[in-house]
């Protein structure tokens, strides 16, 4: 039987509702759980991004949520993935989907067949980037002889709606109090594994709390997290140097039409991204501080968020009896679905290792191991999106651009991309959160093309080849003419929910 008896999780919004929820559908009934909600975090919730991998499904399930029960209590919609428009200025427009393993021929990859054809990109053998081109949508059918079966799909998100979804399910296991914590109270000398502990928190309405277990969804200032780290004689509790950016949030009204996509625009100052929702649409700009003057007169409308954040990451999340999630331990910058992935791997990783006693010390240990390398994976995936030295005129002449280039050198990136560039060999690492479709149409998509292809692609008949790759095409383009718009199949699906459910 586990000796944690009482777990604490502090923070407002998005993060705390999520882990909360966590805990209380996957930990045994002998645990107490206490939710110490704080009013001043969840406007931070806007740097999650707004759109999901499709990993949210089956996470949403292990919380009790199911996607009826997204669709009808938020205003989300269905996502293809990312379309990011002329990024860093350059010609490269292409949509960053989600997509189950490519076909391969006698054991050869596509991508090697589409350079041996002479193609350029890979989009034409995507079927979710044909679709999103006209903004159609269904869901992917289980057959897998369907070519939309190999499409995958994530979600538009509203992080409020999200997280009053979550927080709507809580149950009486998990103990709510509204208050702020005035003090994080810890022992003055290190215990007998020399890691300085939480023995209690002080609410401003005069209550302490003392738990076995603390959980920081604070935010980036990890209110109670950083208290032990400002303890601490470890330089591996120390947050790693970061990126300091500015962020401009709003709401505006919907056009007509609703896309299949979260739409990224790069700019001058950064880059402007619009999230479609059934309702609204959300619209997140980010910048330079220096240039947030221009970003602020680009944005276009009344900002009801504008901030500055650092993106940078702790070097261990976990410390003593205190584990920091999401934002208190890494904030992202969130051009891509990570910080919701990162976000739901923290809460995996936390299940997984749930103390069995009160000396933390092995599961901290690896933790943290496991925490270092999804940050070093998932920052080389977003570092790619600035290694412009392929295209002329790579990197802008501005700000933003020419700092960002400072965030990604990494000799494992020039690795990947090196060997990529050379005969398009996929390099991976263990439990990379990206897999090689993501990076196959990343490059693809930034016009990186191999010098050649694997030989033994030679082996197929170059015109059997051809008719494979034509073939192909012409299927997905059948099948996408005959898929419905997006708003109006969600409408339908909407009123079919609403039946059954009513019967």
């Amino acid at each position: 039987m586990s000796g944690i008896k009482h777990i604490v999780i502090a923070g407002n919004g998005l993060a705390v509702n999520m882990t909360a929820l966590a805990l209380q559908q996957q930990l045994p009934p002998d645990i107490n759980l206490t939710l110490i909600n704080s009013a001043k975090y969840a406007d931070l919730d806007c740097l999650y991004g707004s759109t999901s991998a499709p990993d949210m499904y089956a996470f949403n399930l292990m919380l009790n949520v199911s996607e009826p029960d997204l669709l009808f209590n938020t205003n989300s919609t269905f996502c293809w993935g990312n379309y990011f428009d002329r990024w860093a200025m350059t010609p490269c427009s292409w949509l960053q989907g989600f997509h189950l393993p490519f076909p391969a021929m006698r054991g050869v990859g596509l991508h090697h067949f589409v350079t041996r054809h002479g193609e350029t990109e890979l989009a034409s053998y995507l079927i979710n980037t044909q679709a999103d081109k006209t903004g159609k949508f269904a869901h992917p059918p289980e057959d897998n002889r369907h070519p939309l079966s190999r499409a995958e799909y994530g979600y538009q998100f509203d992080a409020s709606a999200l997280s009053a979804l979550y927080a709507s399910k809580l149950s009486s296991k998990v103990t709510v109090i509204n208050a702020s914590i005035a003090d994080v109270i810890t022992n003055p000398a290190a215990d007998s594994t020399g890691n300085i502990n939480i023995t209690g928190l002080q609410l401003d309405n005069g209550q302490r709390i003392e738990a076995d277990l603390y959980i920081d969804c604070t935010g980036p200032n990890a209110k109670v997290y950083s208290a032990l780290e400002q303890n601490s004689q470890d330089a591996n509790s120390q947050q790693k140097s970061a990126r300091t950016l500015f962020a401009i949030h709003s709401t505006l009204q919907r056009g007509e039409a609703l896309p299949t996509h979260r739409r990224i625009r790069a700019c001058e100052f950064g880059w402007q991204a619009d999230t479609y929702l059934r309702d609204s649409i959300q619209r997140l700009t980010v910048c330079t501080p220096e240039q947030k003057s221009q970003a602020i007169d680009a944005h276009g409308i009344e900002a009801s968020i504008a901030m500055a954040f650092s993106a940078g990451h702790r070097q261990q999340a976990w410390t003593g009896n205190c584990v920091a999630i999401g934002q208190a331990a890494n904030v992202l910058e969130p051009l891509t679905p990570a910080p919701m992935m990162m976000l739901m791997r923290d809460i995996q990783r936390l299940l997984e290792l749930i103390p069995v006693t009160n000396n933390m010390s092995a599961e901290a240990t690896e933790y943290n191991r496991r925490f270092i390398a999804d940050v070093e994976h998932t920052d080389l995936f977003q570092g790619a999106l600035f290694a412009l030295e392929h295209l002329p005129d790579s990197l802008p002449e501005y700000t933003y651009w020419q700092q960002a280039t400072q965030f990604v050198q990494s000799e494992k990136l020039t690795r990947k991309l090196t060997q990529y560039h050379h005969r398009g060999i996929l390099v991976n690492y263990d439990l990379e959160p990206f897999n090689e479709q993501d990076w196959l149409i990343l490059h693809s998509g930034m016009q990186r093309r191999p010098q050649t292809y694997d030989i033994v692609a030679d082996q197929v008949p170059r015109a059997e080849m051809a008719n494979q790759l034509n073939g192909m095409g012409n299927v997905i383009q059948q099948v996408v003419s005959q898929m419905p718009p997006h708003g109006i199949y969600l409408e339908k699906l909407m009123a079919y929910l609403s039946q059954k459910r009513n019967q």
